[in-house]
Protein backbone atom coordinates (compact mmCIF):
# COMPACT_ATOMS: atom_id res chain seq x y z
CA UNK A 1 0.00 0.00 0.00
CA UNK A 2 1.30 3.69 -0.90
CA UNK A 3 2.45 5.32 1.74
CA UNK A 4 0.15 8.85 2.62
CA UNK A 5 1.62 9.68 5.40
CA UNK A 6 3.13 13.59 3.73
CA UNK A 7 -0.45 13.98 2.05
CA UNK A 8 -2.21 13.66 5.52
CA UNK A 9 -0.20 15.48 7.54
CA UNK A 10 0.01 18.56 5.10
CA UNK A 11 -1.85 21.61 6.58
CA UNK A 12 -5.23 22.15 4.07
CA UNK A 13 -6.32 25.43 5.91
CA UNK A 14 -4.36 28.63 7.35
CA UNK A 15 -4.92 31.08 9.48
CA UNK A 16 -6.75 34.55 7.90
CA UNK A 17 -5.61 37.42 10.01
CA UNK A 18 -7.23 40.75 10.27
CA UNK A 19 -7.19 43.78 12.05
CA UNK A 20 -8.33 43.79 15.87
CA UNK A 21 -8.20 39.54 15.58
CA UNK A 22 -7.74 38.33 18.96
CA UNK A 23 -4.70 36.49 18.95
CA UNK A 24 -5.56 33.46 21.53
CA UNK A 25 -2.80 30.67 22.40
CA UNK A 26 -4.91 28.70 20.36
CA UNK A 27 -5.08 30.55 17.01
CA UNK A 28 -1.09 31.18 18.39
CA UNK A 29 -0.66 27.71 18.09
CA UNK A 30 -2.51 26.85 15.01
CA UNK A 31 -0.39 29.32 13.00
CA UNK A 32 2.53 27.61 13.59
CA UNK A 33 1.53 24.27 13.62
CA UNK A 34 0.55 25.06 9.79
CA UNK A 35 4.53 26.33 9.07
CA UNK A 36 5.61 22.92 11.45
CA UNK A 37 3.25 20.37 9.38
CA UNK A 38 4.18 21.86 6.10
CA UNK A 39 7.95 21.54 7.01
CA UNK A 40 7.61 17.83 7.97
CA UNK A 41 5.54 17.03 4.56
CA UNK A 42 8.23 18.45 2.95
CA UNK A 43 10.66 16.60 4.78
CA UNK A 44 8.87 13.49 3.47
CA UNK A 45 7.77 14.16 0.03
CA UNK A 46 11.27 15.58 -0.84
CA UNK A 47 13.75 13.72 1.08
CA UNK A 48 11.56 10.82 2.95
CA UNK A 49 12.59 8.96 6.56
CA UNK A 50 15.64 7.49 7.55
CA UNK A 51 19.15 9.00 8.41
CA UNK A 52 20.50 11.95 6.93
CA UNK A 53 24.17 12.19 8.54
CA UNK A 54 26.14 10.76 11.36
CA UNK A 55 24.16 8.21 14.03
CA UNK A 56 26.56 5.91 13.29
CA UNK A 57 26.58 2.88 16.24
CA UNK A 58 29.78 1.28 17.51
CA UNK A 59 30.69 -1.28 20.42
CA UNK A 60 32.37 -0.65 23.12
CA UNK A 61 35.95 -1.40 23.33
CA UNK A 62 36.74 -3.84 24.93
CA UNK A 63 33.13 -5.08 24.26
CA UNK A 64 30.62 -4.92 27.09
CA UNK A 65 26.63 -4.29 26.83
CA UNK A 66 27.27 -0.42 25.76
CA UNK A 67 26.80 0.75 22.21
CA UNK A 68 27.92 4.55 21.10
CA UNK A 69 25.82 6.93 18.46
CA UNK A 70 27.39 9.72 17.09
CA UNK A 71 26.06 12.65 16.76
CA UNK A 72 23.71 13.34 13.47
CA UNK A 73 20.01 13.61 12.21
CA UNK A 74 17.34 12.01 11.23
CA UNK A 75 13.94 12.16 9.98
CA UNK A 76 11.10 10.11 10.98
CA UNK A 77 7.61 8.42 9.46
CA UNK A 78 6.23 11.51 10.18
CA UNK A 79 8.67 14.36 9.39
CA UNK A 80 9.71 15.25 12.70
CA UNK A 81 13.55 16.05 12.25
CA UNK A 82 16.00 14.56 14.98
CA UNK A 83 18.98 15.91 15.90
CA UNK A 84 22.14 14.47 18.35
CA UNK A 85 24.60 17.17 19.19
CA UNK A 86 26.64 14.91 20.97
CA UNK A 87 27.55 10.92 21.08
CA UNK A 88 25.35 8.94 23.33
CA UNK A 89 26.39 5.81 25.16
CA UNK A 90 22.99 3.03 24.95
CA UNK A 91 23.23 0.45 27.55
CA UNK A 92 21.53 -2.44 26.69
CA UNK A 93 21.61 -4.24 29.96
CA UNK A 94 23.27 -7.59 30.94
CA UNK A 95 19.57 -8.96 30.81
CA UNK A 96 19.14 -8.64 26.95
CA UNK A 97 18.72 -11.06 24.93
CA UNK A 98 17.09 -12.52 21.39
CA UNK A 99 16.99 -10.18 18.63
CA UNK A 100 16.78 -6.43 19.64
CA UNK A 101 16.34 -3.20 17.16
CA UNK A 102 18.10 -0.30 18.44
CA UNK A 103 15.92 2.60 17.48
CA UNK A 104 15.65 6.53 17.24
CA UNK A 105 12.70 8.08 18.29
CA UNK A 106 11.14 11.52 18.80
CA UNK A 107 10.26 13.62 21.60
CA UNK A 108 9.27 16.77 23.04
CA UNK A 109 9.01 17.96 27.30
CA UNK A 110 7.36 20.88 28.33
CA UNK A 111 9.28 23.44 30.68
CA UNK A 112 8.59 27.23 32.22
CA UNK A 113 5.02 27.59 32.73
CA UNK A 114 4.40 28.75 36.47
CA UNK A 115 1.78 31.16 36.66
CA UNK A 116 2.80 34.38 34.06
CA UNK A 117 5.83 32.45 32.86
CA UNK A 118 5.97 31.54 28.95
CA UNK A 119 5.71 27.59 28.70
CA UNK A 120 8.33 26.19 26.20
CA UNK A 121 8.18 22.89 24.52
CA UNK A 122 11.55 21.14 23.89
CA UNK A 123 11.94 18.79 21.30
CA UNK A 124 14.41 15.87 22.18
CA UNK A 125 14.92 12.19 21.19
CA UNK A 126 14.20 8.97 22.77
CA UNK A 127 16.65 5.90 22.37
CA UNK A 128 15.62 2.45 22.93
CA UNK A 129 16.47 -1.47 22.26
CA UNK A 130 13.05 -3.57 21.45
CA UNK A 131 12.17 -7.15 20.58
CA UNK A 132 10.45 -5.77 17.78
CA UNK A 133 9.48 -2.39 15.49
CA UNK A 134 7.84 -0.48 17.83
CA UNK A 135 4.35 1.21 16.49
CA UNK A 136 5.10 4.83 17.15
CA UNK A 137 7.28 6.65 14.35
CA UNK A 138 11.33 5.55 14.59
CA UNK A 139 14.52 5.34 12.75
CA UNK A 140 16.22 2.40 12.73
CA UNK A 141 19.68 3.01 13.94
CA UNK A 142 20.98 -1.27 14.65
CA UNK A 143 20.01 -4.29 15.47
CA UNK A 144 21.69 -7.34 17.06
CA UNK A 145 20.99 -10.81 17.68
CA UNK A 146 22.23 -11.64 21.17
CA UNK A 147 22.76 -15.62 22.10
CA UNK A 148 22.23 -15.61 25.79
CA UNK A 149 22.29 -12.79 28.92
CA UNK A 150 24.87 -10.79 29.67
CA UNK A 151 27.26 -11.41 26.03
CA UNK A 152 29.24 -8.81 24.85
CA UNK A 153 27.95 -6.64 22.25
CA UNK A 154 30.81 -6.38 19.19
CA UNK A 155 31.19 -3.93 15.81
CA UNK A 156 31.05 -6.47 12.87
CA UNK A 157 33.94 -7.84 11.97
CA UNK A 158 32.45 -7.61 8.55
CA UNK A 159 29.44 -5.34 7.92
CA UNK A 160 28.14 -7.22 5.09
CA UNK A 161 28.00 -10.47 6.89
CA UNK A 162 27.36 -9.61 11.11
CA UNK A 163 27.27 -12.59 13.33
CA UNK A 164 25.22 -13.23 16.34
CA UNK A 165 26.32 -10.55 19.04
CA UNK A 166 27.62 -8.12 16.26
CA UNK A 167 25.72 -4.82 15.16
CA UNK A 168 23.77 -5.45 12.01
CA UNK A 169 23.75 -1.83 10.47
CA UNK A 170 22.25 -3.19 7.30
CA UNK A 171 18.50 -2.50 7.27
CA UNK A 172 19.19 0.96 8.13
CA UNK A 173 17.58 3.74 5.57
CA UNK A 174 20.07 6.32 4.79
CA UNK A 175 19.05 9.35 3.10
CA UNK A 176 21.53 10.57 0.08
CA UNK A 177 20.29 13.75 -1.13
CA UNK A 178 21.39 13.08 -4.88
CA UNK A 179 21.93 16.20 -7.01
CA UNK A 180 21.77 15.96 -10.82
CA UNK A 181 24.18 17.93 -12.34
CA UNK A 182 23.65 19.84 -16.20
CA UNK A 183 27.01 18.73 -18.37
CA UNK A 184 27.59 20.39 -21.59
CA UNK A 185 28.87 18.03 -24.07
CA UNK A 186 30.30 19.18 -27.23
CA UNK A 187 30.55 16.31 -29.87
CA UNK A 188 32.07 16.84 -33.08
CA UNK A 189 32.62 13.81 -35.89
CA UNK A 190 35.89 13.75 -37.85
CA UNK A 191 36.19 11.50 -41.50
CA UNK A 192 33.27 10.04 -42.46
CA UNK A 193 29.72 10.69 -41.16
CA UNK A 194 28.70 8.98 -37.68
CA UNK A 195 25.49 8.91 -37.00
CA UNK A 196 25.81 6.46 -34.53
CA UNK A 197 28.39 8.59 -32.37
CA UNK A 198 25.58 11.32 -31.88
CA UNK A 199 22.69 9.08 -31.40
CA UNK A 200 24.31 6.89 -29.12
CA UNK A 201 25.37 10.42 -26.93
CA UNK A 202 21.24 10.83 -26.04
CA UNK A 203 20.99 7.24 -24.98
CA UNK A 204 24.08 7.42 -22.59
CA UNK A 205 22.35 11.11 -21.79
CA UNK A 206 18.67 8.94 -20.79
CA UNK A 207 21.08 6.62 -18.59
CA UNK A 208 22.71 9.19 -17.07
CA UNK A 209 19.47 11.02 -15.81
CA UNK A 210 18.38 7.99 -14.77
CA UNK A 211 21.31 6.05 -12.35
CA UNK A 212 24.30 9.00 -12.43
CA UNK A 213 25.07 12.38 -11.46
CA UNK A 214 24.55 14.21 -14.28
CA UNK A 215 21.75 15.49 -17.06
CA UNK A 216 23.66 15.80 -20.43
CA UNK A 217 23.49 19.04 -22.49
CA UNK A 218 24.85 17.96 -25.85
CA UNK A 219 25.52 19.71 -28.88
CA UNK A 220 26.29 17.81 -32.15
CA UNK A 221 28.42 18.79 -34.80
CA UNK A 222 30.22 21.17 -33.38
CA UNK A 223 33.03 23.36 -35.48
CA UNK A 224 36.93 22.79 -34.03
CA UNK A 225 37.78 26.11 -34.57
CA UNK A 226 35.25 27.64 -32.88
CA UNK A 227 35.60 28.61 -29.26
CA UNK A 228 35.06 25.54 -26.94
CA UNK A 229 35.73 26.60 -23.09
CA UNK A 230 31.49 26.45 -22.61
CA UNK A 231 31.77 22.98 -23.19
CA UNK A 232 32.33 20.95 -19.64
CA UNK A 233 33.92 17.88 -22.52
CA UNK A 234 34.47 18.01 -26.04
CA UNK A 235 34.08 14.90 -27.80
CA UNK A 236 36.40 13.76 -31.02
CA UNK A 237 34.75 10.72 -32.58
CA UNK A 238 36.30 9.90 -35.93
CA UNK A 239 35.82 7.31 -39.13
CA UNK A 240 38.12 7.40 -41.99
CA UNK A 241 41.37 10.09 -42.43
CA UNK A 242 41.18 13.49 -41.35
CA UNK A 243 43.50 16.08 -41.76
CA UNK A 244 43.86 18.20 -38.01
CA UNK A 245 43.46 21.89 -39.19
CA UNK A 246 45.48 24.42 -37.94
CA UNK A 247 42.58 26.34 -36.34
CA UNK A 248 41.15 23.60 -34.73
CA UNK A 249 44.36 22.46 -33.35
CA UNK A 250 44.75 26.20 -31.73
CA UNK A 251 41.37 26.04 -30.42
CA UNK A 252 41.77 22.65 -28.60
CA UNK A 253 44.81 24.06 -27.47
CA UNK A 254 43.18 26.34 -26.00
CA UNK A 255 40.74 24.28 -24.56
CA UNK A 256 43.10 21.98 -23.06
CA UNK A 257 45.24 24.90 -21.28
CA UNK A 258 41.88 26.11 -19.27
CA UNK A 259 42.62 22.51 -18.18
CA UNK A 260 39.15 21.06 -19.70
CA UNK A 261 39.23 17.25 -20.30
CA UNK A 262 38.91 15.97 -23.61
CA UNK A 263 37.51 12.50 -24.83
CA UNK A 264 38.44 10.90 -28.45
CA UNK A 265 37.48 7.72 -30.04
CA UNK A 266 38.78 6.14 -32.98
CA UNK A 267 36.44 3.59 -34.95
CA UNK A 268 38.83 2.40 -37.15
CA UNK A 269 42.90 2.53 -38.06
CA UNK A 270 42.77 5.42 -40.70
CA UNK A 271 41.07 7.28 -37.83
CA UNK A 272 43.66 5.82 -35.47
CA UNK A 273 46.56 6.87 -38.01
CA UNK A 274 44.80 10.56 -37.78
CA UNK A 275 44.48 10.68 -33.86
CA UNK A 276 48.32 9.99 -33.74
CA UNK A 277 49.27 13.24 -35.52
CA UNK A 278 46.36 15.01 -33.69
CA UNK A 279 48.29 14.36 -30.10
CA UNK A 280 52.09 14.90 -31.73
CA UNK A 281 49.98 18.54 -32.56
CA UNK A 282 48.61 18.73 -29.24
CA UNK A 283 52.20 17.87 -27.58
CA UNK A 284 49.85 15.57 -26.01
CA UNK A 285 51.69 11.86 -24.40
CA UNK A 286 49.23 8.93 -23.89
CA UNK A 287 49.76 6.41 -21.93
CA UNK A 288 48.22 2.38 -21.24
CA UNK A 289 46.01 2.75 -18.21
CA UNK A 290 47.52 1.67 -15.25
CA UNK A 291 45.88 -0.88 -12.64
CA UNK A 292 42.46 0.13 -10.75
CA UNK A 293 42.95 3.23 -12.44
CA UNK A 294 39.64 5.71 -11.86
CA UNK A 295 38.62 5.30 -15.32
CA UNK A 296 38.15 1.69 -14.12
CA UNK A 297 37.03 1.91 -11.03
CA UNK A 298 34.51 5.04 -10.33
CA UNK A 299 31.88 4.44 -10.27
CA UNK A 300 31.35 0.88 -12.03
CA UNK A 301 34.55 -1.69 -11.73
CA UNK A 302 35.79 -3.33 -14.86
CA UNK A 303 38.55 -5.40 -14.95
CA UNK A 304 39.80 -4.37 -18.64
CA UNK A 305 38.03 -1.45 -20.31
CA UNK A 306 35.21 -2.72 -22.64
CA UNK A 307 35.98 -3.34 -26.86
CA UNK A 308 39.90 -1.85 -27.72
CA UNK A 309 42.75 -0.29 -26.52
CA UNK A 310 42.24 2.83 -24.08
CA UNK A 311 44.67 5.37 -23.48
CA UNK A 312 45.20 8.72 -21.11
CA UNK A 313 46.43 11.39 -19.53
CA UNK A 314 45.52 13.91 -17.44
CA UNK A 315 43.29 15.46 -19.46
CA UNK A 316 42.61 13.45 -23.06
CA UNK A 317 40.95 9.95 -23.20
CA UNK A 318 41.46 8.31 -26.21
CA UNK A 319 39.80 4.57 -26.76
CA UNK A 320 39.62 2.43 -30.20
CA UNK A 321 36.13 0.46 -29.08
CA UNK A 322 33.70 2.84 -30.24
CA UNK A 323 31.92 3.85 -27.09
CA UNK A 324 29.70 6.25 -28.50
CA UNK A 325 28.23 3.65 -31.65
CA UNK A 326 28.14 0.80 -28.27
CA UNK A 327 25.91 3.39 -26.56
CA UNK A 328 22.84 3.13 -29.37
CA UNK A 329 23.66 -0.49 -29.19
CA UNK A 330 25.44 -0.79 -32.60
CA UNK A 331 27.39 -3.95 -32.60
CA UNK A 332 26.05 -5.17 -29.20
CA UNK A 333 25.11 -8.22 -29.35
CA UNK A 334 22.59 -8.87 -25.84
CA UNK A 335 21.10 -6.59 -23.84
CA UNK A 336 24.52 -7.07 -20.92
CA UNK A 337 26.32 -5.47 -23.59
CA UNK A 338 24.44 -1.89 -23.93
CA UNK A 339 24.47 -1.81 -19.97
CA UNK A 340 28.11 -2.61 -20.04
CA UNK A 341 28.92 0.13 -22.34
CA UNK A 342 26.39 2.78 -20.97
CA UNK A 343 27.99 1.82 -17.73
CA UNK A 344 31.30 2.55 -18.90
CA UNK A 345 30.23 6.30 -20.43
CA UNK A 346 29.27 6.94 -16.90
CA UNK A 347 32.65 6.01 -16.12
CA UNK A 348 34.39 7.88 -18.99
CA UNK A 349 31.69 11.25 -17.96
CA UNK A 350 33.24 10.61 -13.95
CA UNK A 351 36.73 10.57 -15.09
CA UNK A 352 36.64 13.70 -17.08
CA UNK A 353 34.76 15.81 -14.71
CA UNK A 354 36.98 14.64 -11.79
CA UNK A 355 40.20 14.90 -14.19
CA UNK A 356 41.18 11.75 -12.28
CA UNK A 357 44.52 10.38 -13.44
Amino acid sequence: MEDNTPITIFPKTRVKPFDGMSVTADAWMQAHNEHRQALQAHDLFFHGSGIVCGLEVTANDPPDQYAFISPGVAVDPVGNVIVLTETVAYDFSASAEGLLFLVLGHGERESGGVETEVKYTHDEFVIAARPSMPKRPVVELARVMLAEAGKPIQSASDAAHPRTGELDLRFRTQLEPRVIRPVQVGVCSLGKDIPEAFSGWDYLGRECQRSSFCKLVVDTGISLAADLSRFDVVCLSASGTFKPEDAAVKSLRAYLKAGKPLLVEALDLPAESAFGVLFEKLERKLQPLPAYDALLTSPYLFNTPPGGQVLRDKLVIYATGGFSPAWSGKNAASRAEIRSAHEWGINLLNACLNRSG
